[in-house]
């Protein structure tokens, strides 16, 4: 079986969600976001999805499964979870920083918020756009 589109996309989605992750868990080390703390909903949608994405790409490969389906659209929404809850979290921290706070420090605490961020949307949108597609090509 040779891999499709749906295949890369899925992969670059799932990377997409790790960076978000990561960027997330660090920011929650920051010295500005730190008394906010990890949020689970934010960690739990975003690990959810990246096991999704790697269970479709092994139930896709093994086979067409119907509940394989669900796992093709189920990411993007856990990943749109994610980036909203996030975004959510640290919109207050993002316009005292962006007004009264601007700093060195702090603009480099709030460059991870906006990683987290952007990775998680990225990620979303590159799941949609694998859903279109199959994984493998018979």
């Amino acid at each position: 079986m040779k891999k499709s589109a749906g295949f890369f996309m899925t992969v670059l989605s799932a990377a997409a969600a790790a960076v978000g992750a990561a960027a997330y868990f660090l920011n929650c080390r920051t010295n500005y976001f730190v008394n906010l703390g990890v949020n689970p909903v934010v960690m739990g949608c975003a690990i959810a999805a990246i096991l999704c994405q790697v269970v479709y790409l092994v139930a896709t490969r093994k086979g067409h499964a119907l509940w394989s389906d669900v796992l093709a659209v189920l990411p993007p929404v856990l990943l749109m979870a994610a980036a909203i809850t996030l975004a959510g979290a640290r919109v207050n921290g993002i316009a005292a920083i962006m007004t009264f706070e601007n700093n060195a420090q702090n603009m480099a605490d709030l460059t991870s918020a906006i990683v987290g961020i952007a990775a998680c949307l990225a990620a979303a949108v590159a799941g949609i756009i694998a859903a279109f597609f199959d994984t493998v090509k018979e």
